[in-house]
């Protein structure tokens, strides 16, 4: 009997549901647990960061669940912050200059620890999700082939957030001319790095085509999510759902992060003052749920009557299921990149309401059929009144939501699509 390929999954978190609505935690556990489940590989599980993690509580029911199919879970790899040839701002610029940028990466050095803690375990095929330091480590790996499901570039990331600095902040010709070396510098590094990959599947259709411009063997895969979170979520919204004062969630998520700063800008700057107008004083709230403080030059824009900054919750879903509208105010502008947010509010028939760039990291949001869309704020706000005072085109557009979780974005089917190609390239 021939003997299964050894699969070794790199990320850098624990993988959990229950509990939890962490993207990344979700993610890792939803493709481990098909890939396992699916029983076309021998699993090894590694987690991978800067810092010690311990499996946290509330994920160790679900990880002994993925041991019980056969998932071995590796003790911690914990991976320099950077390489020792390239701590210090000087040093860093002599790796770019000798043309060893990746030196730079955090996980790059991690090589001789994932080996030592693989043991006299040879993977053939190693698997990283959606952890850059793990993708950056594994480039070094002697494995035969190398893949990553992934979201956002950081070089993308530093781009936006270098941006967003120097619009609330101004710029000096001088802080100009170093964020341009930086960008270069950390985009080059990224790019030395994903050209080892046999196969990158990304979550936004905007960065794969990117990649593949660059000559990335890049593909666009949807981003997953858990359907049915609550089965019973229609009975639930009409039980719940908040209309005098209309109750709108507006962030999801933590609050600093450059995408939702972009976004909570839109919002307090563009869409308030026209929900003022179109639904009036009083007649609404904006709930902002996630970790962390807004930025600074941001948080002014957030103090009005009508946004309530909630911080972490005991039970968002109920939280999220009380709510007739839910807002992305984000890809409204430079940055415009996939968010799972669509999919865990699908996961409870929210009525969603965006801009239409969102369509071009995730082409499956319809306007009028899964979400609302418009262009300007002016018009996001216009549909956000629309769903306000609608239930019956908020429960429609909830149901096609709820369905696209058991088809496009079904973690099933996603993990099929990475197994069937890594067996392939086996």
């Amino acid at each position: 009997m021939t003997q299964r390929p050894h699969l070794l999954i790199a990320s850098g978190v624990w993988p959990h549901v229950v509990a939890n609505r962490e993207a990344a935690n979700v993610i890792s556990h939803e493709i481990t647990h098909e890939l396992a489940r699916s029983g076309a590989f021998r699993i090894t599980y590694a987690f991978v960061g800067p810092e010690v993690a311990a499996i946290p509580a509330a994920a160790q029911t679900e990880i002994e669940a993925l041991r019980a199919l056969g998932v071995e879970f590796l003790e911690p790899v914990i991976v320099p912050a950077t390489s020792a040839g390239a701590r210090g701002p000087a040093k860093r610029l002599m790796c770019a200059l000798r043309g060893r940028p990746e030196r730079m990466l955090t996980g790059i050095d991690g090589g001789p620890a994932l080996m030592r803690a693989l043991g006299d375990r040879r993977p053939d095929a190693a698997l990283t999700l959606w952890s850059e330091t793990a993708t950056n480590l594994v480039s070094t790996l002697p494995v035969p082939r190398r893949f990553s499901y992934a979201g956002n570039p950081d070089h993308k990331v530093l781009d936006a957030r270098l941006d967003l600095a120097e619009r609330l902040h101004g710029r000096s010709a001088l802080a100009s001319a170093r964020n341009t070396i930086r960008r270069q510098i950390t985009k080059s590094a990224h790019m030395r790095v994903v050209r080892r990959l046999d196969r990158m599947w990304n979550v936004a259709a905007n960065d794969a085509a990117d990649y593949r411009a660059a000559g990335i063997k890049a593909v666009y895969l949807q981003n997953m999510w858990p359907a049915a979170v609550r089965q019973d979520w229609e009975a639930e919204r009409d039980a719940r759902e908040q209309t005098a004062p209309v109750k709108i969630v507006g962030n999801v998520g933590n609050l600093f992060a450059t995408g939702n700063s972009y976004g909570l800008l839109t919002l307090g700057c563009e869409i308030l003052p026209e929900l003022k107008r179109l639904l009036g004083d009083g007649g609404f709230e904006i709930h902002l749920f996630g970790g962390g403080q807004p930025h600074p030059a941001v948080a002014p824009h957030l103090r009005d009557p009508h946004i309530r900054i909630r911080g972490f919750v005991e039970d968002l879903d109920a939280e999220m299921l009380s709510a007739p509208v839910f807002l992305v105010a984000n890809n409204s502008q430079k940055f415009k990149v996939g968010h799972t947010r669509f999919l865990h509010a699908w996961s409870l028939g929210a009525a969603v309401v965006g801009f239409g760039d969102s369509r071009e990291a995730m082409p499956e949001i319809e306007h009028g059929r899964n979400a609302m869309l418009g262009e300007t704020p002016a018009e996001v706000a216009g549909l956000v009144a629309d769903l306000a005072r609608d239930a019956v085109l908020r429960r429609m557009i909830g149901r096609n939501g709820a369905a696209m979780l058991d088809t496009v974005f079904s973690p099933a089917r996603v993990a099929r699509v990475i197994a069937d190609d890594i067996s392939s390239a086996l």
